[in-house]
């Protein structure tokens, strides 16, 4: 094991709480958001689900992330991580029940600008871009994305 990793396991240890029957607890910093557990290592803090993972099965691949099957975000036992990159990341929170408006289609995203019946007058209007967009006050681009379903999905949940 080398220097690196024989600290970082030395500090996640003084920290962790195992169950050998399932989540590992935290005894050291938990912030309030996010809620995950931590501590310093090599003058920088660290997560105690990611040491866990390092500790227990090797370095994090750029652009991964280390997710709990178990969803609870003080919990380090290696059998309750998994990886995967943002998208995983955030279908395993909406699936959950976490972070809803990054799935919300049409008029149901808290941020979209038009109704769903908007959006079939935009397409059903026999007028060029330009003037559609002077019409609902958005750009000639956004109307084009509307026209070719680029960004607007009416209904459709994942």
């Amino acid at each position: 094991m080398s220097m690196g990793k024989n600290t970082l396991l030395s500090g996640f240890e003084k920290f962790v709480i195992k169950n050998p029957e399932g989540c590992w607890g935290w005894s050291g910093c938990i912030p309030k958001n996010p809620r995950y557990g931590q501590f310093r290592h090599n003058m920088k803090l660290e997560r105690a689900h990611r040491a866990s993972w390092i500790i227990h099965f090797g370095e994090i691949p750029t652009g991964m992330f280390v997710l709990h099957k178990c969803d609870n975000s003080i919990c380090s036992n290696p059998d309750h991580l998994f990886l995967g990159n943002n998208y995983d990341n955030n279908k395993d929170a909406y699936l959950k029940g976490r972070n809803k408006i990054l799935w919300a289609y049409g008029e149901k995203n808290p941020r979209a600008k038009f109704t769903n019946q908007q959006i079939k007058e935009i397409r059903s209007l026999n007028l060029n871009n330009r003037q559609k967009a002077k019409i609902y006050k958005v750009s000639p681009t956004t109307v084009g994305r509307i026209k070719r379903n680029l960004s607007w999905k009416e209904g459709v949940n994942h």
